[in-house]
């Protein structure tokens, strides 16, 4: 692959969640253009699944798609907090529910044309009653549905379309 070259890269907006990036890149063939991308900010996705082949999802509305979505349990990790650690406490703050086994399906970009934000995914099993805990700007509902009734068309977005068809291959569903 022919070289890129990085000539100059300035933040053109921060807050708490995201921060957005205009960079001068250098093409192979010596053109420069900008490139607008939003900041390393990594999260995390679990999807818990019960004995009897439920999965708790989250129902919440989704500002920038204007839309109450259907997905998996997930948040962004903390500063230096370790990815499978982000997912059981997410699992414990939205849905109440504290897994005592995960573990990690994949990690991928979602989408690494704009964001440089990896993507965390898990599988957790023997899961225990506790409380949720939301944050103060979240108002979710809690709804388990079995597995066997989710597909590609019913749900939103991709952590939570790869991390159906993972949790139904695995149960032989």
């Amino acid at each position: 692959m022919e070289k890129y070259k990085h000539l100059e890269k300035k933040e053109v907006f921060k807050n708490s969640h995201i921060a957005v990036y205009s960079e001068k890149l250098q093409l192979p063939n010596d053109k420069v253009v900008e490139w607008t991308f939003t900041s390393k900010r990594e999260a995390v996705g679990v999807i818990a699944v019960f004995d009897d082949d439920t999965t708790l999802l989250v129902k919440q509305y989704r500002p920038a798609v204007q839309l109450v979505t259907t997905e998996i349990p997930a948040g962004i990790l903390e500063k230096g907090e370790d990815p499978k650690d982000a997912a059981l406490r997410e699992l414990e703050e939205e849905t109440g529910y504290r897994a005592e086994k995960i573990e990690k399906i994949c990690e991928f970009y979602s989408s690494p044309g704009i964001t440089a934000g990896k993507f965390y995914l898990f599988y957790a099993e023997n899961l225990k009653k506790t409380h949720q805990h939301l944050d103060e700007d979240e108002f979710l509902e809690v709804e388990r549905v079995p597995l066997k009734d989710l597909n590609i068309t019913s749900l939103f977005d991709a952590k939570s379309m790869l991390a159906v068809d993972y949790a139904k291959k695995k149960r032989n569903l």
